[in-house]
């Protein structure tokens, strides 16, 4: 008896520490000590925003606003500064409202620390602003998957990759 109760007391006490054996993802694998790939940073959503943002707006507003003809190269190199997507959207819109160029506005948000400070050193509705920003960056992020590059191996991405760009037959026959 005694040694049945020993026994199921160690059984116990063994099962314990194998219950609380979880995967973590930190276990080594046969493959840890080659050397991988580089980490790479993904841009690809900022890319993406950028060309939804700018489809989200006139031309004309763009080019006045970021004084360039590449509008989408000026918001991504904003959004790469740090600039967050609804701030980005918002000092647009405040930018077209003051005329104030946005190179201007996103060199005056560092000295001034805050949207709030910048829209009240430019005589500007903060609230309204950013309200609206909101309202513009949601709407560019509803068009974001349009301008996502698909990586996929699904039927369809080999099937537009197999797609000719030569002109279609016409066909001979007359009905």
């Amino acid at each position: 008896m005694r040694s049945l109760l020993v026994s199921v007391l160690f059984s116990f006490a063994a099962a314990a520490p194998a219950a609380a054996q979880v995967f973590l993802g930190a276990e080594v694998g046969p493959d840890a000590f080659t050397r991988a790939d580089d980490a790479k940073i993904d841009t690809d959503g900022e890319d993406a925003f950028a060309w939804a943002l700018s489809v989200e707006v006139s031309s004309s507003s763009l080019y006045t606003v970021f004084e360039s003809t590449a509008p989408e190269r000026e918001i991504l190199k904003y959004l790469r500064q740090g600039i967050y997507r609804q701030e980005l959207a918002a000092m647009l819109l405040m930018s077209e409202h003051t005329s104030v160029p946005f190179k201007t506005l996103a060199a005056d948000l560092a000295k001034a620390g805050s949207f709030r400070a910048l829209a009240k050193k430019h005589k500007a509705d903060a609230m309204a602003l950013f309200g609206a920003g909101g309202r513009l960056k949601e709407a560019a992020d509803l068009r974001l998957p349009l301008f996502l590059i698909s990586t996929s191996t699904s039927g369809a991405a080999a099937y537009e990759a197999g797609l000719s760009t030569a002109a279609p037959a016409i066909n001979a026959e007359k009905n």
